[in-house]
């Protein structure tokens, strides 16, 4: 039960700071209440890991978090529009998923990163074709990183 409690509001947390690094400066930006302090990269890049690893650290706590901490955290900074010249939230959500990949030697299952991959690489990229309010795009992709990599990982 603590499982799915702390999932599901961090799911929520990453929601608002996946929006909060993708928001901008401008003051009229939704939410509007969105403090400007928050309105940095490195909110996204840097908080949004923390909120899926704290859920799998209730359920297997690994020292091999830490280096997911950083490849989620190097794989959030990028939406690879360097090689297909725009940005692909199929390819985005594909290297968040793989980026859990150190899990599998922390006793996590291979098939569940596999998965979890695969989930994430598709939710990402049809929610991002499918949607066209930016922050209800944004926040939909901070709420499944959690929701999608912490759930399937925890089976």
């Amino acid at each position: 039960m603590a499982f799915i409690i702390t999932a599901g509001t961090l799911a929520v947390v990453s929601a608002l700071l996946y929006r909060a690094g993708g928001q901008g400066k401008e003051p009229d930006a939704r939410p509007k209440w969105m403090p400007m302090w928050m309105r940095k990269s490195w909110v996204r890049d840097w908080l949004c890991p923390a909120c899926v690893l704290i859920p799998l650290a209730i359920v297997k706590p690994t020292w091999w978090m830490i280096p997911v901490y950083g490849l989620m955290g190097g794989a959030l900074s990028t939406f690879w529009d360097f090689i297909t010249g725009k940005d692909n939230f199929y390819l985005a959500g594909m290297g968040c998923g793989l980026s859990t990949f150190p899990l599998i030697f922390g006793g996590y299952p291979w098939w569940g990163v596999l998965i979890a991959t695969a989930a994430l690489a598709g939710i990402w990229g049809l929610w991002s074709e499918k949607q066209d309010i930016d922050w209800v795009e944004e926040m939909g992709r901070g709420f499944f990183l959690v929701f999608s990599t912490a759930v399937i990982l925890s089976l």
